[in-house]
């Protein structure tokens, strides 16, 4: 496999972390409306859509650059740093707000496979990659996050090469996903 070496700002084209705490209090949330990404979310591979929270559109859409789309990529900043996880193209929604501890990041679609890039942050190289600017004092977190992140160096393979890589990843984890669902109907 022939691989580029490559800074993450090259292929970034637009990266923003969640608002500030004072801009999202927990007086914003509602009953349903416009679903806030959190920590929860960002358990495997894919953004899940167990949404707890939410927030009026109108709330969100004044949050503009915290908002995440299809093929974005969500990180998360502090607590359980090193989470990574993208919202796949048949999520529940089509934008989620980030919480006050993610960040969103958008890569440019004709040079990177999203879904290869995230099965990538989730092997013991990308992790240390990730967790190799945290600040370990108190709560754990990323130093300067956004800065960071785009200094991130890899070796990316061809876009082609990408999707064929996450394409058996992806069948074998569709597989997994089935499994714990038929295992979970069967303990109930």
């Amino acid at each position: 496999m022939e691989t580029r070496q490559i800074e993450l700002s090259e292929v970034i084209t637009d990266i923003a972390a969640g608002p500030f705490g004072s801009n999202l209090k927990v007086d914003c949330f509602v009953d349903n409306g416009f679903p806030i990404i959190d920590g929860a979310n960002l358990k495997g591979f894919k953004v899940t859509d167990n949404i707890t929270k939410f927030v009026t559109n109108e709330k969100a859409r004044s949050l503009y650059r915290s908002i995440a789309k299809r093929r974005d990529v969500v990180v998360t900043i502090s607590g359980n740093i090193g989470q990574i996880s993208y919202i796949p193209d048949d999520s529940k929604y089509t934008e989620y707000l980030c919480s006050q501890r993610q960040f969103r990041v958008t890569f440019n679609p004709e040079e990177v496979y999203v879904p290869y890039l995230v099965f990538y942050f989730h092997t013991f190289e990308g992790q240390y990659k990730i967790l190799s600017f945290a600040n370990q004092t108190g709560v754990p977190a990323l130093s300067q996050p956004l800065k960071n992140f785009r200094k991130i160096k890899i070796n990316l393979p061809s876009y082609k090469e990408q999707e064929y890589t996450a394409h058996y990843i992806e069948a074998i984890n569709n597989k997994i996903e089935i499994n714990e669902k038929i295992n979970d109907n069967l303990v109930a």
